[in-house]
């Protein structure tokens, strides 16, 4: 099965290969979604106009011809990013959300960066 993993920037000002700069009193957080894999980039395109959010990681599920994304955002954009996703992709099942620490912890990492 094949696996990807990107990082979408859309603003000219920060690198794709760096983080976006967040202060300190910013809590991120994951959400997952998964939708049909032609949405996948009308997702993408969706969430370009929220400051800080962006899809980390695009796990394909060929079998069902959908994908699951990983996105993050800062914990206070949650309402109009799902308010988003709502709206602009209906097909889409909006899954957990947890906090970034959860998301390292889940993947071995509980020391962060």
């Amino acid at each position: 099965m094949a696996y990807a993993a990107y990082c979408d920037s859309f603003n000219a000002n920060t690198s794709p290969l760096l983080p976006a700069k967040r202060d300190a009193a910013t809590v991120c957080m994951v959400l997952d979604v998964v939708v049909p894999s032609r949405d996948a980039f009308q997702v993408r395109r969706l969430l370009a106009r929220c400051p800080g959010t962006g899809v980390m990681r695009c796990v394909p599920m060929p079998q069902d011809s959908r994908v699951r994304l990983e996105i993050q955002l800062p914990e206070g954009s949650v309402p109009e990013v799902m308010h988003i996703l709502m709206i602009g992709v209906p097909s889409g099942e909006i899954g957990s959300l947890i906090s970034w620490k959860q998301h390292l912890t889940s993947h071995g990492m509980s020391h962060g960066f």
